[in-house]
């Protein structure tokens, strides 16, 4: 997502808050299985994201395109890579993608992934040429994951498709099928929310002044402090009404409140876009990702100026006094993305590459780190733990 996908404060912690906490993978650089080292550029490879599919125990992790580097799509085979720092294996069909930031799987088991279009950088304009932003989704029931679904998105939607952050995938309802499909993907740069209707292959975008940034936030790393300012960043989708409607909760990057609106209103090109302002999280609690559990009806923040996720339960206020720490470690540098998979498993990610000018990178250490754990045991004896009344 352009540079700042992965912009995280990085400020030092004594000790670590961790319970129940499982490092999954930790990797002092990312290798691809079959590729030669000398071939690509390590510096380059910065995942950004990733999604757990917990039927088949894979996980697909994002790499966005920079100079050398092999594959922006992979998959990882858990069951195949027991160990800490294994290689990561190109996705099958991915020879056309330019440059993914972050693959969803929805309740159907199908993978999506909008393609920017384009690069970052100068120098490959011939090899990668500039093309439309396109939402692409993959079947993965099926073997080779075959693709099912390709939409470009047309460039007056799109905008500046180097400012795409996150995005979710609103199926209507499940057990009917699959076909009523929404998809919505923020711009933290145009400050606009995309959707897209997949049954009806069109697409708008909506601009509302609760994306833009409502203040400069600050990036601190080695003694030194870097201002940035983004716009609406995260979004993840709540409970399902009988009618197939779920509330959407949002955040700009430069903001610490939280805000709600209805799907229903999403999906009605043209209506009257009126948020609810939820409440403010408390001082540095600035996020650029968060991730909602049904199990627990807790939203799950990666913080970006505490090395920490924090947790909001949505049956409380929201305020500073009902947020609460999960996680956090001074290790925990430059997270990047947070999802809940289907067995209520809260995955986590940081890659440790502030992008920082002239920034000197070291590989002896791990700091890339995909991190684990079961919502339930997450929020114990927390603030966003809410017990069930015993009739």
């Amino acid at each position: 997502m352009k540079i700042f996908l992965c912009i995280i404060a990085v400020v030092s912690l004594q000790g670590v808050v961790a319970f129940h906490v499982e490092r999954e993978y930790a990797w002092k650089n990312i290798t691809y299985e079959g590729i030669d080292p000398a071939s690509y550029n390590i510096e380059n490879s910065i995942p950004t994201a990733f999604a757990h599919d917990a039927a088949s125990k894979k996980i697909f992790i994002t790499v966005p395109r920079r100079n050398q580097i092999p594959f922006t799509l992979t998959e990882l085979d858990t069951t195949k890579h027991p160990e800490r720092s294994p290689p990561l294996s190109k996705f099958p069909g991915s020879d056309k993608l330019i440059s993914v930031y972050q693959p969803v799987i929805d309740e159907c088991r199908r993978l999506w992934i909008a393609d920017v279009g384009q690069v970052e950088y100068k120098g490959d304009e011939q090899k990668y040429p500039k093309q439309k932003a396109a939402i692409i989704a993959y079947d993965l029931t099926k073997d080779n994951y075959p693709e099912i679904d390709r939409y470009e998105i047309p460039n007056n939607v799109a905008g500046n498709s180097l400012g795409f952050g996150g995005f979710a995938v609103d199926v209507t309802n499940p057990k009917e099928g699959c076909g009523n499909t929404f998809v919505y993907i923020t711009n933290f740069e145009d400050n606009t929310l995309i959707v897209y209707d997949q049954e009806k292959k069109d697409s708008w975008k909506i601009s509302h002044g609760s994306f833009k940034p409502e203040h400069d936030s600050t990036l601190s790393h080695n003694g030194e402090q870097y201002k940035y300012r983004v716009g609406i960043f995260g979004i993840a989708l709540g409970d399902r009404d009988p009618e197939g409607n779920r509330p959407a909760y949002y955040i700009a990057g430069s903001s610490t409140k939280l805000f709600e609106i209805s799907t229903k209103i999403l999906k009605q090109k043209g209506a009257k876009f009126d948020p609810v302002n939820l409440g403010n999280r408390g001082p540095h609690s600035e996020a650029i990702a968060l991730a909602y559990d049904p199990k627990t009806k807790v939203i799950f923040f990666a913080e970006a100026d505490s090395r920490q996720i924090s947790c909001w339960n949505i049956q409380k206020p929201l305020n500073h006094k009902n947020t609460d720490v999960i996680y956090a470690s001074s290790k925990f540098i430059f997270g990047t993305d947070i999802s809940v998979d289907s067995e209520s498993q809260l995955w986590f990610l940081s890659n440790g590459q502030p992008p920082i000018d002239n920034l000197k990178l070291t590989f002896d250490k791990p700091h890339i780190r995909l991190m684990r754990v079961d919502t339930a045991k997450a929020i114990r004896r927390t603030k966003c733990e809410v017990k069930r009344v015993k009739p």
